[in-house]
Order: structure tokens, then C-alpha cells, then sequence
């Protein structure tokens, strides 16, 4: 199990990546905040819709420097 994220006061949003040997890898998405808490599984392929879904936001937003980061 691999974990990417950054735990704040406020809260978090944490992945992990989960694999096993005889099963298809996982990337587990837990965020939580004061007021409550949440928590995905995500195949490899919605993940990538997931990626694809969060690059379009950011060039909405005007953010779209940060798009060629993986």
C-alpha cells in the first residue's frame, strides 16, 4: 500500500494505492473535515476519469498550469 497526502488540523484528503497479487489494484480516496467524513475505492480506469474530470475543472478555473502535473 502506497499513501499520498497531507493531514491538516482542518482536515485531509488521503489516496492510497492499493494492490494486491491476485487481485486488480485499488486507488482508495479518504477525506475528512469537522464535519464529517468520506471514503471511495476506485478502479484504474475511474480513477482516470477522475484525473481527466479534475484537469477539465482546472482549466475552467483558469488553473490549467498545474495540468501537465501527474
Amino acid at each position: 500500500m502506497f499513501r499520498i497526502g497531507d493531514v491538516r488540523s482542518s482536515g485531509a484528503v488521503v489516496t492510497y494505492l492499493i494492490g494486491a497479487d491476485a487481485l486488480a489494484p485499488l486507488v482508495a480516496v479518504h477525506s475528512w473535515c469537522r464535519t464529517g467524513n468520506g471514503w471511495a475505492e476506485l478502479s484504474l480506469p475511474q480513477v482516470a476519469e477522475l484525473v481527466e474530470h479534475l484537469r477539465d475543472l482546472l482549466k475552467q478555473a483558469g488553473g490549467d498550469q498545474g495540468a501537465g502535473y501527474e
